[in-house]
């Protein structure tokens, strides 16, 4: 294997919600559980005086899968303006033009959720939406962001495959820095909680294609990976179908590179960054 794997560390990560515990939707896969783990923007200095320099900004969806960083931006800029040394990883939901440009303007990075299907976007998030209404706003910011990276949740739905190779065709024209790959995990308080993990076959599959189809473009295994046993057989296939770049490896993963003197490269951050 010539290539050189990237390992990203994102554990320094500050994940930063610009809504609070406030969403619109109660996803299937989520249920505002993972709001629960998010910082309020209010804290940016607190996390800056303790040392942090990344920060991922997102948060609740409305009733039309906007995030609402509108009415927040300029607080985000103003720290960021007095912090020139942070970096921001904006993580948005659907945009129009003008919230587009205003993120780019105080973003080092941004990351955009991209679904396949109009039936898993109905399930899974409850909107009235289409893959043409994702695609227009990943257009937006791809435009706009030097660093636009698009994300494909594998077993979105319930853990099975849905809308991935759909997500993947409509991508094709599309002009992104990095496709990052992240994986359902069933979640407790969540209606898809009793669903399993996607099967490895069905991983494989996907990452097989994504680099059939994009076979010079950087794609990382995100950090958002059920643990486990079945992390670690996850990372080794990752490494077994071309990818570039592994978030958050194991102990596991890191021997199985050194016993084949694979060369890697560490770093900490965000993976869109």
């Amino acid at each position: 294997m010539g290539r050189e794997i990237l390992l990203t560390n994102s554990k320094g990560v500050v994940p930063v919600s610009v809504t609070g515990n406030w969403c619109a939707l109660n996803c299937a896969h989520c249920g505002r559980h993972y709001l629960h783990h998010m910082s309020p923007i209010t804290q940016l200095e607190s996390w800056y005086q303790m040392g942090k320099r990344h920060f991922l900004i997102s948060g609740g969806m409305d009733k039309f899968g906007r995030i609402p960083v509108n009415g927040v931006i300029g607080v985000i800029e103003s720290f960021k303006r007095a912090h020139p040394d942070v970096h921001y990883n904006f993580h948005t939901g659907l945009v129009d033009r003008v919230t587009a440009q205003r993120i780019a303007v105080i973003a080092d990075s941004v990351s955009f959720d991209f679904v396949g299907s109009v039936e898993t976007i109905r399930e899974v998030y409850g909107l009235e939406k289409t893959p043409e209404d994702f695609l227009k706003s990943a257009q937006f910011l791809s435009e706009l962001s030097q660093n636009f990276a698009i994300h494909v949740t594998i077993g979105l739905k319930r853990g099975v495959l849905s809308h991935e190779e759909q997500a993947l065709e409509l991508l094709q024209d599309l002009a992104f820095k990095k496709l990052i790959f992240i994986i359902f995990i069933p979640t407790l308080g969540t209606r898809y909680e009793s669903a399993n993990p996607p099967d490895f076959e069905d991983v494989k599959r996907v990452f097989d294609l994504a680099r059939e189809r994009f076979p010079h473009k950087h794609i990382a295994l995100g950090c958002m990976q059920p643990k486990g046993s079945y992390r670690d057989q996850l990372q080794e296939i990752a490494l077994s179908c071309g990818l570039n770049e592994i978030v958050n490896p194991t102990r596991k993963l890191k021997e199985f590179l050194r016993k084949r003197d694979i060369p890697y490269k560490e770093r900490t951050g965000c993976c869109a960054m």
